[in-house]
Parts: structure tokens; sequence; C-alpha cells
């Protein structure tokens, strides 16, 4: 067979010196004995124990001459060692090692060398290595074992297999993808793999695995083979001999100790997964120093690291999040500044495309669509995308988001046994409200703050599994600063986590939960986190409470971020009650966006004084009686509209508007294009959904601002653009969704830019 790349310019010093260290494992682990001139004559390798001799002869040629050769050498000093007194009693043994297995006439030419007293043998490396470990079977066991968080992920992803390979961006400057990393780890050398939650780590773990044994197998076992160890299986071990004894007993391996000698001889190159899931096997009592708390949780890494032999390859993977800088991690690994650090990142569109196609999943998705691995393939379990063969709708934004921030605290809990899914997720989403004290939806946020959390949850303090949470809790990121510091990695999960505070605050407004005091930040929520907290709520079948605690913060002088929130809820969902005429007050909020509905009766009694809107969308509004009013309001951009009618004016008191949309751009504009009506009409659903920031619009305002006649092509041109690739329709409790498509924004906008290039199938 042809030698694996890497091999075939292999000199013959070079595989005698692979070949001893292996007989070293098996016949003198502490590494005494090797090559040795006896009588004059040079030795590859002699071994000497109590009760028995082992002579090596190592040999890249495969001639029956060099056999007979060898052989002849061990025989006449086996025969000469055995006259010493000292040796009379010993078994003696003579070993032909070749780097392919031995030919017939071979095995034939040594068999008849032999001597009384004195066993000769001729055996292939992959021989020689099985009888140090049996690669093959460890390899076959080893496979029907979980690889980290995989064996969770792909409990929720279609049967069909799902491989999209991955891509590591180097600290050194080149991007690697997974051959690379191989072929790094083939010749010798250390990676680190990192990323923040939900990227593949173990994925990518496990890939590196699979191209290892297969290379091992290829090559009749003379590249060493892959031990993958989930570092979660070895929560409270000391030491490396443990370390390999644990994940022998986990997959069923029945020899630990060969897998150490595997280990120490690097006849294995080493896979560690998850350093960020080991917990110290006893407990500081304080989460003081969270520094001294991580390097005794790696102390048995650190050691099996350092003990590697020098030149195998070795890669260990975990969170980007779980220390404080780089610094930190690299003295708590024992790693240094040789080793090649592998970011892996977010699906690319190539990546994305291949991931949907590898799961039957039509590629048309939403533009809110998040990248990262983890949440795609939970969202292709959910069923939320439409398969390619059974086209269906989809969930909307915020029902998505909601059942993958369940998945990701159910998945944890999994790695945690003591802490439920539940209890994780009202962490992150207690995290998410206290983040916002800082001024920022992501954070920063402290240790102490989320220790805070942990405690406003469980009414104790964190334990050992609960320390681990809090170090990894899901869906948050290193700060970059050095410190100990987190912020949320996705802003769409951090306002998914607010939403489902939120929706705890309004249900029980007056149970000591932190927002109830006045908000100590500015900036009003998105609308992913509106419409979160809106389900939340009515899945608590308590969609009322959100009227109920806006009126007691306004009751209380609150005029705050929190209430705009709470209003925005009962406005949107129509939760206000029928006669109700009270007038409400926002004051000093910045709004992102504030998308305004001509179905929201609650909006004309707010009043926003001195506020921020960097985006005010009136595309959905037809007349100034729907418009909340506006003092003293700074406003980047109004959207929908190309200038206040004096009647809309009149809402607007002493506010700065930097620009209106184009007349063009307007629906009012686009409908008075000379197009087909068809094409109109279009037109003036992609400007709506396509752009305005959010997940889409309701079907009712679709057909605000067209005539009377216009409007009847309205359901009909919808089905045509959700056909033929446009939108994706989803729900969103009672309401219809239509949500722009990520792989078409560009084309939509380019339409809207030059309507003429445009025409509806």
């Amino acid at each position: 067979m042809a030698i694996p790349v890497g091999l075939e310019h292999e000199s013959g010093a070079d595989f005698e010196r692979r070949a001893r260290d292996l007989a070293r494992a098996l016949h003198d682990p502490e590494g005494l004995q090797g090559a040795v001139i006896y009588r004059g004559q040079e030795r590859d390798g002699l071994f000497r124990t109590d009760d028995a001799i082992h002579a090596y002869e190592m040999t890249i040629d495969q001639s029956k001459a060099k056999a007979i050769k060898d052989a002849t050498k061990l025989r006449d000093m086996l025969t000469d060692m055995s006259k010493a007194p000292e040796h009379a009693f010993k078994t003696l043994t003579g070993w032909v090692v070749t780097r392919s297995e031995p030919t017939g006439d071979q095995r034939s030419a040594v068999q008849s060398l032999q001597a009384p007293g004195i066993s000769l043998y001729i055996i292939g490396f992959s021989g020689l290595h099985r009888r140090l470990c049996d690669s093959e079977k460890y390899l076959a066991l080893r496979a029907q074992a979980p690889f980290g968080s995989t064996a969770y992920t792909e409990n929720h992803l279609p049967k069909n297999k799902v491989d999209v390979p991955a891509t590591y961006a180097s600290n050194f400057g080149a991007q690697k993808n997974g051959a690379d990393v191989a072929s790094l780890l083939l010749d010798g050398h250390r990676a680190l793999v990192t990323g923040e939650y939900g990227v593949g780590k173990s994925h990518a773990m496990r890939d590196l695995y699979l191209r290892l044994r297969k290379l091992h197998f290829k090559s009749e076992k003379l590249t060493p083979f892959p031990l993958h160890i989930n570092l979660k299986d070895c929560i409270g071990l000391r030491s490396p001999t443990e370390i390999l004894a644990r994940h022998a007993e986990t997959i069923g391996f029945d020899s630990a100790r060969s897998l150490n000698s595997a280990w120490r001889s690097g006849s294995c190159i080493l896979l560690l997964d998850g350093f960020d899931e080991i917990i110290p096997s006893r407990w500081l009592g304080s989460a003081a120093d969270l520094r001294d708390y991580r390097w005794l949780a790696l102390a048995p890494i650190r050691t099996m690291i350092a003990e590697t032999p020098p030149e195998t390859g070795l890669a260990i993977s975990g969170r980007s999040n779980y220390f404080s800088s780089h610094a930190e991690r690299d003295s708590a690994l024992g790693l240094h500044s040789s080793t090649e650090t592998l970011t892996l990142q977010d699906f690319d569109i190539e990546q994305l495309t291949a991931f949907l196609t590898s799961t039957a999943t039509a590629s048309q998705i939403p533009e809110w669509m998040p990248t990262k691995p983890l949440l795609l393939g939970y969202l292709v379990g959910l069923d939320h995308f439409e398969l390619a063969d059974a086209p269906s709708s989809s969930s909307s934004q915020g029902q998505a988001w909601r059942q993958m921030l369940d998945l990701i605290c159910a998945r944890e809990a999994e790695m945690l046994t003591a802490v439920r899914p539940e209890s994780i997720k009202r962490i992150v989403s207690r995290v998410a409200t206290l983040a916002r004290a800082n001024g920022e939806a992501i954070g920063p946020v402290s240790a102490d703050v989320m220790k805070a959390a942990y405690v406003a949850v469980n009414g104790r303090q964190p334990d050992e599994e609960g320390m681990q949470l809090l170090q990894r809790l899901p869906g948050l990121a290193s700060s970059g600063d050095g410190t100990d510091d987190r912020v949320f990695a996705d802003e769409g999960l951090s306002e998914t986590a607010f939403g489902e505070d939120l929706a705890t605050y309004a249900v029980s407004p007056h149970a000591g939960h932190p927002l109830e005091g006045t908000a100590s930040w500015v900036s009003a929520s998105s609308e992913l986190g509106l419409e979160v907290a809106a389900l939340a709520l009515q899945e608590l079948e308590a969609s009322q409470s959100a009227y109920g605690a806006v009126k007691a913060r306004q009751d209380a002088g609150q005029y705050d971020a929190v209430s705009a929130d709470l209003l925005r809820i009962s406005g949107a969902t129509q939760l206000a009650p029928k006669g109700d005429k009270r007038t409400y007050v926002i004051e000093g909020v910045i709004f992102d966006t504030l998308l305004l509905a001509e179905d929201d009766e609650l909006a004309a009694r707010i009043t926003f004084n001195n506020c921020l809107f960097e985006r005010l969308d009136l595309s959905g509004i037809e007349t100034a009686k729907s418009l909340p009013t506006f003092r003293n309001c700074d406003i980047s951009a109004v959207d929908g509209i190309s200038g206040f009618t004096v009647e809309f004016e009149a809402r607007f008191p002493d506010c700065t508007v930097e620009h209106f949309s184009e007349a063009s751009q307007t629906t009012a504009g686009i409908m008075s294009l000379k197009l087909a009506p068809r094409n109109r009409v279009a037109l003036s659903i992609l400007k709506k959904t396509y752009s305005q920031r959010g997940s889409g619009r309701k079907e009712g305002s679709l057909s605000r601002g067209l005539d009377p006649q216009s409007r009847q092509l309205v359901p009909e041109i919808v089905s045509s653009l959700v056909s033929s690739g446009w939108l994706l329709k989803s729900s969103a409790g009672h309401d219809v969704i239509y949500a722009p498509i990520k792989s078409r924004k560009v084309a939509a906008l380019a339409a809207l830019a030059n309507p003429a290039t445009f025409s509806l199938a």
C-alpha cells in the first residue's frame, strides 16, 4: 500500500525511533533502555527485565535478505546473552519490526532461524502498535460514545447526515480547514480550538477525530490514532492517569493502562474537548478569585498537556469566554506561545447554504436568522424552516428565539446534572436584565452580577456546578478587556432573555424584581424583545399583566424605557381595556426603531417627551388620529412619508427631523410610478418588509396606503412573493407575519432603487 502523506520520505532512522518508542512503552515505561552497542555491534533495541529479554531490529527494507540478516543478528546476540548466569531463567525473544506488514517470504525466513530457547518473530509496525494498545478496538468503541455536546444537538436535528466543514481563523494569520488542522496535529504541533457558544466546537473536534482515524487505518497504523476525551466526564479527577481510566470506563474499553502507554509513547494524538466543562475536585468556598478557581479546576489538564511527548500532536477546545484573558488561558492550560489558536466562527453564506442543503431545507430563510451552527441546527430540528419537499409556514422570530433559548438551556442542563433547564433560563434572563444597567443590551456584566442573578433565582449561593454554570453561562462571551466581565455574544439572545424576564416582572410587578424600580438605562427594547415578552405572557395566560404593570409605573412617575416597552406590548397586542381613556407619558427614552400601526388604539394616548428616535416608521399610518404626540424629540429618519402634512405636523411640536423618505421610496411614490399595477403593489410590499428593521410585517399592514383597487391585488401578490422566494410567511399568536428573506435582500433593495428593472413573475 502507499505510504501516507508525511511518511513517504521518512528515513530509516525516523522509523527506528518511532518503533523503539513503542517497544520502550511495552517493556520499559520508565524509558531507561533503548538502542545499545552489544559486543561492538549496534542493536536497535534491547530491553531487560527480571524475567525476560526482548531484542529489536527495525527496518524499512521489505526484502527477504534484510529480514534474514536482522533475525540472524538477534539470534546470535540472544544466544550469547543466554550463557550469562544472570539470564539463565529468562525468556529470550527477538523481534524484527518492519514498516509495512511482513511478506510471506520474510515470515518463512525468520521462522527458519529459530534456535533452542530463543523465540524469533517478524512483525509489522501496526502489529507492534496493537501489542501496545489495540487502537482498532478503542476506535470502534469510541465511535459508539458521545462526542461532547454533539450528542444533545443531534437529538434535535433531522436524521439525515449534516456535514458542513468547519473553518478556523488562525492567530498566525491564515484560515484553515479540517484537513489543514489534522495535518498540523500529525506533524506534532499543538492547537487550541476556541469559539463562542454555538459555533460547533464539539462538531469540529469530532471532525478532527474522524479525519485522524481515517488516516490511521489508511496508513496501516503508521500514523498515531486519535484519543478523544470529553472533559466533562472527568469532573473531580486529579491526574492524567485518572482521566484516561475514566475515559476507558466511559466508552467500555478494557485497558486504561494501554491507553496510558500509548499516550506517553506518542502513539496517539490527544483531542481534549471542553476545558470549560471541568470543575475542581474540591470547593474553594468562595467565588472571590475566579482565576484561582479556574487554575485549580484545570490542574489535571495542565499536567496532561505538560506530560504529553513534545513531538506529539494535541488539540484542546473550549469556550472563548471561560478565561478573562489570553494570558490567563495559556497559563491555566500550560500552553506556550508557539501553540496555534484556531477560532471557529459563525457560518458564512456558503456554509449556511451547505447546511440547509444537507438538511433538505429550502433556502428561503428570514433576514433576522442567526448564523450560529448550533442555533441553525435547533431551528431545523424545530421544523422552523420550510422543507424542500414539503413547504410549510415557519414560526415567527419571537417563537423561534424562545424555542432556541429553551433548547440552549436544556443542553447546558444536560451537561450539569444538578441544574434544571428552567433555572438556567431564569438566570440567563435575569442577567440580561441586569446587563442593561450598564447602558447596553448586551452588557457587560461582572462576575458579581452573574452571581447575584444565580442567588436571586435559586435563593442560595452557587455550589461547584453552580460556579461552573456561571463560568460558561450560555450565550455570553468575554468582554475582551482582561477582566472576568461578560457580554452577550448575540443581541438576539440578549433581547430574547430580557423579554422573558420582562414578562416575569409584568406578572408580579411588586415582588422585588429589579425592574420594579426606575430603569437606569434609556434604550427601549427591540421588536424581538417585545414579541418574546408578549408570547411569554400569552403562554402564562397573563396577557393583561403588561397593561396593569405600566399603569402602576405611570402612577409612580416612572416614564422610562420599561414603561415604553410595556406600552408597546399592550398596544401591539391590543391588550388595553376597551373604553380606557387614560393617557401615558414616556420621557427621555432612546428608540432604535419605532414602528407604528394604524390598529394600535393605545398609541394615540401616548406622549413622547424629549425622546430620541433613530428611525420612526410611519408607513403603516394613514391618518394622524393614530399617531402619538412627539414633543421636543429628535428623529434621525422618518420612514414611509416624504414630509409632514399639516395634520401630522400638529403631532410633532418642537421636534427635529433630520430626513424623510425620498418621495419615490414611499408607498404613495411607488404607487405613482408608471409600472404595471401588480409590480407597483409588489414593490410597495417589498419596501415595507425589506427597508425596515425588524422581523417582518403583519399581514394587515401590507395594504396600508393603497387605494381600494390595489388592495384587492394584495392577497394574490403576497402569495406570489412567497412562492417565488421573496417573503417567508410565519405566525405570531393570532397574527400572520411576512418576513424578508436573507438571500434576497440585496436584490430587493436593488429593485427598490431601480423599480423599472423589477417584474413579478
